[in-house]
């Protein structure tokens, strides 16, 4: 059974951002941590209450631990920059109104110059969210 030892400081700041932050991903790992420096909770025990790996678990204690600073080990709770859909559409936007209207909103010619002209691909759901949106 694998525990992590947290300072008094540490305990109420991973507190505060359990209660606070409004990011899951963060709350999860606060609680993780609040729990396994409660020594009662084993690891399986800490993995099937918050709903994440073991091996994600395991990760998340080895970053904490490795961490150097204060500042560094709050940083592990966060996720990393890069993560998620990038934005194909970004390059285009001041075009895409103009391809709007000169093709009456017609989905699939717009897709086929898009592809064309400037290289870019996605499906009629994304252009059509893309338009409505902007």
């Amino acid at each position: 059974m694998r525990n992590i030892k947290l300072s008094e400081t540490e305990k109420r700041e991973l507190t505060r951002l359990l209660a606070t932050n409004t990011n899951s991903v963060v709350q999860r790992r606060c609680k993780a941590l609040l729990m396994s420096n409660m020594q009662t909770y084993s690891m399986q025990e800490i993995v099937d209450e918050i709903g994440i790996c073991r091996t994600t678990l395991y990760h998340l204690f080895n970053r904490w631990e490795s961490s150097a600073n204060r500042k560094d080990k709050f940083k592990a709770l966060s996720i990393g920059k890069g993560r998620g859909a990038k934005p194909k559409l970004d390059s285009v936007r001041d075009v895409l109104p103009d391809l709007v209207k000169k093709y009456n909103g017609k989905i699939s010619v717009i897709l086929r110059i898009l592809e064309v002209n400037y290289g870019i691909t996605v499906c009629k759901g994304t252009l059509r969210r893309w338009i409505n949106i902007k």
